[in-house]
């Protein structure tokens, strides 16, 4: 009985990932599920374990393991074969004496976020464009006093009040910058081109705004298809398994930790910000750096920003 419960707890929720990630329900419960189809590999390996010792020490008939055994191996490559591009494959190499640029990109919870030592965080990177959410007058009259100006002495956007509730987003760089178009989406969202970059920096709505996150996400491909940014940059709200960013796949864009093979690199929630989740590492991968097939990454990492939900996303782009 013990056996059946423990496989019942790993294949259920395993299960209902696989089925999310395939059928993916116009629903919004199901898009949050879905930004957890990673776990699934450890849900089916555990399972797969358990059932093969039992066969192994006939704890019970053969036969009443096979269905359990075929659903636990058939999710674990299932699984295997979605996350695979994030460990394995080629990395485009950058053009013979291309110079690479720095492109962070942080999301500042309204305020909560440390927005001075996410200028720290960038000036000692070397970034050389960033990209942030959810920016109040605050923050950024924070981070004039250690030094933004002097880092990144261009940007563009405004912040927004600190009510709890920001959708400003701002681009800081150390070149000149200049604003091409804003992009209708919930939060604020802009192509602009810095130096030789130009980067489509975003932030759409949550999935539990549901209709929203769709119709952002819409908004932000038909700017990638028909402008081509270099980059797109900023939080996302949506994972690698989720249909919009597969179709930013199509469209040419590759990941940041999938061109460097770094793995899920996630970075909400973090901080606290989820009381259950945040007890354990960042479980979600929804802030990124993506780059046109004309571009590639040679290196990529998180950055803990104290206060924030998210932690910051940096990368080492170049032209192929």
């Amino acid at each position: 009985m013990l056996l059946w419960l423990l496989c019942a707890g790993l294949l259920v929720p395993a299960v209902v990932l696989s089925v999310v990630r395939l059928v993916e329900p116009d629903l919004a419960r199901a898009a949050q599920v879905q930004a957890f189809t990673p776990f699934g590999i450890v849900l089916y390996a555990a399972a797969l374990v358990l059932l093969l010792l039992a066969l192994v020490r006939r704890a019970t008939r053969s036969r009443l393991l096979v269905a359990p055994l075929v659903v636990a191996a058939a999710g674990l490559a299932l699984h295997a074969v979605w996350f695979a591009p994030l460990v394995t494959g080629a990395t485009p190499a950058a053009a013979v004496n291309a110079s690479p640029s720095e492109v962070m990109t942080a999301n500042l919870l309204a305020g909560a976020g440390d927005a001075t030592r996410l200028v720290v965080e960038a000036s000692e990177a070397g970034a050389d464009v960033l990209v942030v959410s959810e920016v109040t007058r605050g923050d950024v009259a924070e981070m004039e006093r250690v030094g933004l100006s002097d880092v990144f002495p261009h940007r563009v956007g405004e912040p927004g009040a600190a009510d709890g509730y920001v959708s400003s987003t701002m681009v800081f760089s150390r070149e000149p910058i200049e604003l091409v178009e804003t992009v209708d989406t919930t939060f604020d969202a802009m192509l602009v081109r810095t130096g030789d970059l130009l980067v489509l920096a975003v932030h759409p709505a949550p999935p539990t705004l549901f209709a929203q996150w769709q119709a952002d996400h819409r908004a932000i491909l038909e700017v990638a298809e028909r402008a081509e940014p270099d980059v797109i940059a900023g939080d996302l709200n949506a994972t690698l398994d989720h249909a919009p960013l597969r179709a930013l796949g199509d469209a040419g864009y590759r990941d940041a930790a999938e061109l460097a093979n770094a793995g899920l690199a996630a970075t909400w929630p973090v901080d606290g910000g989820f009381p259950l989740l945040s007890l354990l590492p960042p479980s979600v991968a929804i802030d990124h750096v993506l780059v046109s097939d004309t571009w590639t990454v040679t290196a990529t990492r998180t950055v803990d920003v104290p206060g924030s939900d998210h932690r910051a996303v940096l990368a080492t782009v170049a032209p192929r």
